[in-house]
């Protein structure tokens, strides 16, 4: 069953493909890239433009996983000071006990 949730995603790539290839073929103009004592052959408009943005969503990715587990760290060390804090209550105070909020069925998605 997971690999009919793919199909749709692979359409969409092909898609996308096809639709990148006639935006390069539409923007045909050359130009040449210098980026400091470097310089590129002649290259097409729309090849640079798709470039460029599937650059940003490299580095985007990768700043997004960084975030991602920092938020994983983070709430790992809060669910650890959570059953600290609800164990010393549990045995220093006589009063009515608390829910035990870790025993909820978590998302799964920073676990």
């Amino acid at each position: 069953m997971k690999g009919l949730k793919i199909i749709p995603m692979f359409l969409l790539l092909i898609a996308l493909t096809y639709t990148g290839m006639l935006f390069v073929q539409a923007n045909g103009d050359e130009m040449v890239v210098k980026l400091g004592s470097y310089q590129t052959p002649p290259i097409a408009i729309g090849f640079i433009i798709l470039s460029s943005v599937f650059v940003g969503m490299i580095i985007c990715g990768v700043l997004c996983s960084v975030e991602m587990l920092g938020l994983y760290v983070q709430n790992r060390r809060l669910k650890k000071k959570l059953l600290g804090i609800n164990l010393s209550n549990k045995v220093v105070s006589t009063s009515p006990p608390v829910q035990d909020v870790t025993s909820t069925k978590a998302s799964g998605r920073f676990t």
